[in-house]
């Protein structure tokens, strides 16, 4: 199993100093992968710019969005921004798309909250369509920059829900899920709806699986991890700051180590540890774990 690792680029008080010092430093330890999501109603960087930014920094390890809030996003711009990614980086970005949370961003996009299954689900056939190099417009040239890998670049589908998990047979190449608290039973569970849905749709071989959950991995590791939690969590899920606290349990080497171990049993491809705190001891604590 590979262990990739966050970019401290959704947290208040990243810069871009940080972010390029992250993900030259995150290679170097080894890490397969880096990856952030998509927020618009937060502090923290647009998810085309930060990749792009560690893309040029680095020249082996994999770039992941994990992930865009697809829905809100026109799926023409969306291939634009991943085949130019994917080139720009050499062939090494992976498109991860899910639906959202919270739905506040639906609102200030803006996007309709309601109809957004369908659009997802729409988006996805088109940008499969455009990265085959289909023009959707008679008469129109295709959408480029042509892709490294025959295909497009890969396609993960982000969702913890089974519902959403069963369109990954028949739109991605996989899923990328989470788990607050690392809970093996749970990426258990997840992992057997994929694999289902892959087989349901009668897709050969099998579905590349990714999970993650938070990590805290600095001399004040658990301090960091309220702090973060009490200042993001309350107007995502509110009143439930304390429960998502108590989920946590990556706080310490040996439960970090205990998450690779039981991943690995579990049957991910890759596991991602995403920080807390935008501070490079965290990456560096992390790496002396793991490696």
């Amino acid at each position: 199993m590979e262990v990739g690792v966050g970019l401290p680029t959704n947290l208040r008080g990243t810069n871009k100093d940080l972010v390029l010092r992250w993900a030259a430093a995150a290679e170097s330890a080894g890490f397969a992968s880096l990856c952030m999501g998509e927020r618009l109603t937060y502090s923290g960087y647009d998810w085309v710019l930060a990749l792009t930014a560690a893309a040029a920094v680095t020249s082996r390890i994999r770039l992941l969005s994990n992930v865009i809030i697809l829905p809100i996003h026109p799926p023409g711009v969306v291939a634009k921004q991943a085949l130019s990614l994917d080139d720009f980086s050499g062939g090494r970005f992976s498109l991860g798309v899910g639906l959202g949370t919270p739905l506040d961003d639906y609102d200030v996009a803006p996007s309709p909250r309601e109809g957004r299954g369908r659009r997802f689900e729409e988006s996805l056939q088109t940008i499969r369509e455009l990265f085959r190099g289909e023009p959707l417009v008679p008469g129109t040239r295709a959408i480029g920059p042509a892709p490294v890998r025959a295909g497009g670049p890969e396609i993960l589908l982000g969702s913890n829900g089974p519902k959403a998990l069963r369109r990954a047979g028949r739109f991605a190449d996989g899923a990328v899920t989470w788990s607050f608290g690392a809970d093996p039973e749970e990426v258990r569970r997840m992992r057997a709806v994929v694999d289902e849905s892959w087989r349901e749709n009668g897709r050969a071989g099998r579905p590349r699986f990714v999970c993650g959950c938070y990590y805290s991995a600095g001399p004040n590791a658990r301090e960091d991890l309220a702090a973060y939690f009490h200042e993001y969590y309350p107007k995502v899920l509110p009143g439930q700051v304390e429960q998502l606290l108590g989920a946590v349990r990556t706080v310490t080497p040996e439960a970090i180590r205990d998450t690779v171990r039981q991943m690995e049993d579990v049957g991910c491809d890759e596991f991602i540890f995403v920080p807390v705190k935008p501070d490079i001891v965290h990456l560096e604590g992390l790496a002396k774990i793991v490696f």
